[in-house]
């Protein structure tokens, strides 16, 4: 038996831990949260840095990664009792920059109860037949009988179990309806009737649960009390949520006040709803789910929802006139009521799409313009209908066209809030019939009405006599003078209505509209027909801020990402971390902010451009240039840290860290990476801000921070083209000679990573000019290195006539290298030049002894070093020489030396995979073939690689 045969974690109830069928300790509730939350990730890495985040609630431990690292070698004695001390984990497991549960399913109750619904699930385009009905009872029954109590029950409270715990809620509802279902086909109407009770306990709102009681009690000839509890239902609708049954539980009401028994025998058939069952789909070799999900994702529909009714009505409208596919755009100006008025109208007709509701705020109208990109919110719905994070194909057209798939057949809601333009709508539309989707936005989208169909409403601010009752039903009425002045000032906008209620806490009517007159119109979201806007209500709430929480909100506007975090707030004030935290938590108290992972922060956007329009009012340029710099000096001085963790050593061109900044600090290489992946967008978008006269200096300390990890650990060469040739004009327009060797020396390298050697070409001339003028003999060697590993290639065996061209230049920079030898760079690059230099002796007689010896001398050199990227380069240089010479075996063990050697550098296993896959396909080996060119499969649609052509032709012409 394998260790994850002998293994079961029991998650539904409280923690439970048996090891060969004895329980054993999970350790303390940190340890055990960790095992938990890679328990809801159902086997999926999960980042280092989200599960600090997690655990420790945004607040870690001086040295957190320690913590954890205990934590996991812990858990991993506590499932792996018997592997050797520095074994290879197979449990849990360190994969990329996170770990991983590696468990089969019927080692995890949650699981296991998931793949017993889906077992369930695929048996329903049989129709539930009495002998499926009888199989399918036995099955959930079983499966209903793994829990112990609530899921993840320790950790009902912990933010990042939400997710986990209302899925399996929503599972164990749908287990217990089929259950329900499977007696009724069954016959057992007495057991359905309580089974059914049970569910409308459980849930009193859920109309599937009185559906199946209703259709119980009439089955068991006990109409009226069938009757009874679609009523009951009724208002419990009404009381509670001021909504009204599904039309599906009104047509089976009229059906039993009639008794039309051929609508009980339809019932009865198949136990669940006929519009449930009308798009069950059969099996489909193209369905990438592994089981079917119903997601129920509409925002909270708000209890002081007002007016609209006609709006509602003309929803419903436009939905009843389209065919199989409905479109509806609600256009409107921002802070009109679109978002508020499609969620309660998407609640209202749910029922009409049993498979579920998608729901997506796109951002587009943001602050800074930065709308939610279609690739990603296709991601996330994608893992909403249950397709596996690892399953989810990297392009935008590839999401598409899966989202579209698993949706034929399906029929669902989709609401699009807040969309740009009719591009960002288009990829997130189904392809067949069945789904309706809802689009809001303050553009009208004509695309959409033109190429695609739509209906269209417009959404105009509430009339006066609306917006009064709205006032009054949250303000009472005891001003109704100021309450008249308060309608006037908001324009009939909804949102600005809420805000002032919002916040006239303790305040009376009357106070509220003397503050409201003294202020003046928002002059970017005015709104054509209405005489004011909103710029008098955020003052308002502006206005209540302490002086250094007000400089906060200011300032953070000027931030050009889509959020900001903690450290990057600290640097901004100077204030440090517990001062810093107090005022971001004041202003999300205040709604002013949005705090939607923990420490990070973002803006609505409505308040985002008002407190641009601020800074720009109360703070002088010079104030305004300064925050920028700041928060380009903590991404600078971040970046540096983290980069210094991950290259070899190098002298400091960034210099030292400003007073009042702080910048991150890392514990280890894999918190550097974390971080580095995670934040890498966000320091992109502050070097974009170095255009004016102020940022000049940054950008050549930006380029020799980030190079390494863009063109080395990376395949980003592209971006440090980008900030390279910015900071180039700089260097030559203030004649810094040093930073245009530099600069014309990374943009060379960048081309030799990407294999496009003469484009390279030009650079290094002006590199190695620059050199010769200067006397940098570093920079001159690193020119004349590059230049003939332009003519000898990177990924390849060079020809006779590159190795020739490539050996003078190799010659002369290791002579340069030799001068400087003090310097480890040197001594590694010097390294480097043995490899052009044991080409050329490999094409000359009796040469191949003397280019084995140089590249072993260039491994002893980059080992000495503990240089793991240098080592792997040369071992793949080694395996390839030892392909060509006739010796399969050891460019074998060369090549999976590489590879493991790149094991947290992902991009770069690439190289080492290629090499052992044409290796084996070389040698006819098959079965040793298989396995790799299964990982480059999967490989080539997520990694970056900078010749996918190549690989692509490679899988293409050999045989699977």
């Amino acid at each position: 038996m394998t260790e994850g045969e002998l293994i079961r974690i029991g998650v539904l109830g409280p923690l439970d831990i048996r090891v060969g069928g004895r329980p054993v300790a999970a350790g303390g509730r940190q340890q055990q949260a960790v095992l938990a939350m890679l328990v809801a990730a159902r086997g999926q890495v999960v980042p280092v840095d989200r599960i600090v985040e997690q655990l420790w609630d945004g607040t870690p431990p001086p040295r957190p990664l320690v913590s954890l690292q205990a934590y996991i070698s812990r858990l991993r004695r506590v499932l792996e009792p018997r592997r050797a001390p520095r074994g290879t984990a197979r449990v849990l497991v360190s994969e990329g920059i996170g770990y991983a549960l590696r468990l089969p399913d019927e080692a995890v109750d949650a699981w296991a109860f998931e793949q017993d619904l889906r077992r369930v699930q695929e048996m329903r385009p049989m129709g539930l037949s009495a002998g499926a009905a009888e199989v399918a009872l036995g099955i959930l029954s079983a499966a209903m009988d793994r829990w112990r109590g609530e899921p993840y029950e320790p950790f009902a409270d912990e933010p990042w179990a939400q997710p986990a715990i209302a899925r399996l809620a929503e599972y164990r509802h749908s287990a217990q309806e089929r259950i329900t279902a499977s007696l009724l086909v069954l016959g057992r109407t007495g057991e359905a009737v309580q089974a059914a009770q049970s569910l409308t306990e459980a849930d009193r709102w859920r109309g599937q649960a009185w559906r199946l009681l209703a259709v119980a009690l009439w089955a068991a000839h006990r109409s009226a009390e069938a009757l009874d509890a679609l009523r009951r239902h009724r208002r419990n609708l009404a009381e509670d949520l001021g909504l009204e049954p599904e039309p599906a539980l009104a047509a089976l009401e009229q059906a039993i006040l009639e008794q039309r028994h051929e609508t009980l025998a339809e019932e009865l058939t198949f136990g669940v709803p006929p519009a449930s069952t009308a798009v069950e789909k059969k099996p489909d070799k193209t369905d990438k789910t592994d089981f079917e999900v119903r997601p129920a994702q509409l925002p909270r529909s708000p209890a002081t929802f007002s007016a609209r009714q006609d709006q509602l009505a003309e929803l419903t409208r436009l939905l009843d006139d389209a065919d199989g596919s409905p479109l509806i755009v609600v256009s409107g100006a921002g802070g009109v009521g679109k978002t508020t008025l499609v969620v309660r109208w998407a609640h209202q007709v749910a029922g009409l799409f049993p498979d579920g509701q998608l729901y997506a705020d796109l951002r587009g109208f943001s602050p800074e313009d930065a709308p939610a990109s279609p690739a990603d919110v296709l991601f996330g719905f994608l893992l909403a209908l249950g397709v596996p994070e690892h399953r989810v194909p990297p392009g935008e057209s590839e999401r598409t066209a899966l989202f579209r798939s698993v949706l034929a057949g399906r029929r669902m809601l989709l609401v699009l809030d807040n969309a740009r333009d009719s591009e960002q709508v288009r990829p997130l539309l189904p392809g067949t019939g069945g789904c309706a989707v809802i689009v809001t936005s303050r553009s009208r989208l004509g695309g959409l009405v033109v190429t695609d169909g739509a209906a269209t409403t417009h959404l105009d601010g509430f009339s006066d006599a609306e917006a009064s009752d709205y006032l009054r039903g949250r303000l009472g009425d005891a001003d109704p003078q100021a309450r008249d002045a308060i309608v006037a000032r908001c324009g009939g906008l909804p949102l600005a209505l809420a805000v002032v209620c919002a916040r006239a806490a303790g305040m009376s009517l009357t106070g509220v509209a003397a503050e409201l007159a003294e202020e003046e119109g928002l002059d970017a979201f005015a709104v054509a027909g209405l005489e004011h806007d909103l710029r008098a209500v955020f003052s308002w709430s502006y206005r209540r801020l302490p002086e250094d929480a007000a400089a906060l909100f200011r300032r953070l506007a000027l931030h050009p990402g889509p959020d900001v975090s903690l450290p990057a707030a600290v640097s901004v004030t100077g204030a440090g971390r517990p001062r810093t935290r107090a005022l971001l938590r004041l202003l999300r108290d205040a709604h002013l902010l949005d705090e939607r992972r923990p420490n990070r922060f973002t803006y609505h956007d409505l308040v985002g451009g008002y407190a641009a329009e601020m800074a720009h009012r109360h703070d002088t340029p010079a104030d305004r240039d300064a925050v920028l710099r700041r928060l380009v000096e903590h991404h600078l001085y971040s970046a540096a840290g983290a980069v210094g963790l991950l290259a070899n050593p190098r002298p400091d061109r960034v210099g030292p860290v400003p007073e009042r900044i702080e910048p991150e600090t890392f514990a280890d290489r894999e918190a550097a990476l974390t971080w580095m992946a995670g934040e890498y967008d966000n320091v992109l978008s502050i070097a974009e801000q170095c255009h004016e006269s102020w940022g000049d200096g940054y950008l050549g300390p930006l380029v020799w921070t980030l190079a390494p990890y863009q063109q080395d650990l990376r395949f980003l060469a592209e971006d440090s083209f980008t900030l390279a040739r910015r900071a180039l004009k700089v260097a030559e327009r203030d004649g810094e000679v040093w930073w245009v060797g530099f600069l014309n020396y990374i943009l060379a390298r960048g081309y030799l990573r990407l294999g496009r050697y003469e484009q390279a070409r030009p650079y290094l001339e002006r590199t190695i000019a620059v050199g010769r003028a200067t006397g940098d003999t570093l920079r001159l060697a690193h020119g004349l290195l590059a230049t003939a590993v332009s003519h000898i290639g990177i990924n390849q065996v060079p020809s006779r006539e590159d190795t020739v061209a490539a050996y003078p230049y190799a010659l002369e920079a290791r002579e340069h290298y030799r001068r400087i030898a003090h310097r480890n760079e040197a001594r590694v690059e010097e390294a480097n030049c043995l490899l052009a230099i044991a080409w050329y002796h490999f094409y000359q007689p009796g040469g191949q002894a003397e280019t084995l010896r140089m590249l072993e001398r260039s491994l002893a050199v980059q080992r000495d070093l503990s240089d793991a990227r240098g080592t792997a380069d040369v071992l793949l240089h080694l395996g390839r020489f030892r392909q060509a010479t006739g010796d399969p075996a050891g460019a074998a063990t060369d090549f999976t030396r590489a590879l493991q050697l790149y094991r947290d550098m992902p991009d770069l296993q690439m190289e080492p995979l290629i090499c052992l896959y044409s290796l084996y396909l070389a040698t006819g080996d098959r079965a040793a073939a298989a396995p790799i060119r299964a990982e480059l499969t999967g490989m080539v649609k997520t990694a970056r690689y900078p010749d996918v052509n190549r690989l692509q032709a490679l899988l293409a012409g050999a045989p699977e």
